[in-house]
């Protein structure tokens, strides 16, 4: 695929769990051809290799779906990359959030060639698993821009962020294929309507949406807090998936608790309807109970250090709670939890609890949490890290 093809296609960074797993589905369901872009060179080369590969939906719905019109791209050759990226009908990353930085210079060559060439309008989607990441990539790719060309560039280019809900578990090599890629069937995919530069093609699944900040706010808060809130309760309950964690009655209480204190927040915060709230919520429970994705609370678990900083899906929901007057009595309970999460697999859990005895309790919840001493909600919390049978 390059600027010359005349089959309309897509350009995906990051051709992982989400890229290959998600939006390529997408793509491929609105007619478009996928040109994935990675830094792996066996998968590059085995993308290339069999020009296709199957994501298999599991648990409801349950099917494989065949994805083809497929190439890919080393995210070394900025040459093709750029090529790429000019005569693409849309663009979407999904590389983690550390790597924006890296994938921007390429993507800024495709649009000064698209400037120069066409003019088109160009929408890139950002499937980052950070907040305001389409404004990160618009800065990175401004930097990466000649400053006569920002301004006539960067206008005619959309940086939309997108809110990526759909559950991709930790993947084994299947018989069918290390392409293969299991998932659930759930494919909608929010975006940012205030980022739209132009006409957005007509992309399956894709949603363009007001008030984009609580649909972020409210994957954090409901979707992310709850994963994380089985993976801790199941995790010390000795549940090996989220889904016993979640047949658990005494830990389905505490859950039920925690998305009544961040539901209750998110509506008087962002004014959505109580109603829908509610159905998301139920809609949600009912995905987590899916055995067939094996989502283990490990996974839903680990890395507690990122998930206890303070913006993040526990104490930033605490915080959202506090801010509308909403006691967070559940969340400081699983808090406590999380700061008692110490797999030996797990560097992440491993390091939070060495500072933990070097460091202290207290020290730890100032640093890594952003909890003050005095304040209400650490005291909630030290009250749950003491007494782990009170959840």
């Amino acid at each position: 695929m390059n600027a010359a093809s005349q089959a309309p296609y897509a350009v995906q960074f990051g051709a992982g769990n989400i890229g290959r797993g998600f939006i390529a589905q997408l793509f491929h369901e609105s007619g478009l051809q996928v040109a994935f872009v990675d830094v792996m060179e066996p998968v590059v080369d085995r993308l290339n290799r069999d020009g296709r590969y199957i994501i298999r939906i599991v648990g409801p719905g349950a099917c494989d779906v065949p994805i083809t019109g497929i190439c890919a791209i080393h995210s070394l050759d900025r040459e093709r990359i750029a090529e790429a990226v000019a005569g693409a009908t849309i663009v979407c990353t999904a590389v983690g959030a550390a790597s924006l930085r890296t994938v921007a210079p390429a993507i800024a060559d495709g649009l000064i060639l698209r400037h120069t060439r066409t003019g088109s309008p160009l929408n890139i989607l950002v499937c980052e698993n950070l907040h305001a990441a389409g404004k990160i990539l618009r800065s990175h790719v401004r930097r990466n821009l000649p400053r006569t060309l920002r301004e006539p560039v960067l206008e005619n280019t959309g940086f939309a962020q997108a809110v990526v809900s759909r559950m991709v578990p930790l993947q084994t090599v299947a018989e069918d294929g290390p392409l293969l890629v299991r998932v659930e069937a759930y494919k909608r995919l929010p975006i940012d309507r205030s980022a739209i530069v132009g006409a957005l093609p007509d992309i399956a699944g894709v949603e363009p949406v007001d008030n984009f900040a609580a649909h972020e706010a409210r994957k954090l808060y409901t979707h992310n807090c709850a994963h994380a809130t089985l993976g801790y309760l199941g995790w010390h309950a000795g549940h090996e998936y989220g889904y016993q964690a979640l047949r658990d009655s005494r830990l389905r209480r505490t859950l039920d608790a925690v998305l009544t204190e961040t539901g209750t927040a998110l509506i008087a915060r962002f004014g959505l309807s109580p109603e829908e709230h509610k159905a998301h919520i139920a809609d949600l429970l009912e995905r987590f109970a899916n055995v067939e994705l094996g989502d283990t609370c490990f996974r839903l678990a680990r890395d507690p250090i990122r998930k206890l900083a303070p913006n993040d899906r526990l104490v930033g929901a605490a915080r959202m709670c506090e801010g509308e007057q909403v006691e967070p009595i559940a969340l400081a309970e699983v808090i406590g939890q999380a700061l008692r999460f110490d797999p030996a697999e797990d560097p992440s859990a491993q390091r939070l609890q060495q500072r933990i005895a070097s460091d202290g309790i207290r020290n730890v919840l100032h640093d890594v949490c952003g909890l003050a001493p005095g304040e209400r909600l650490t005291a909630r919390v030290l009250s749950a890290y003491a007494g782990r049978a009170s959840v």
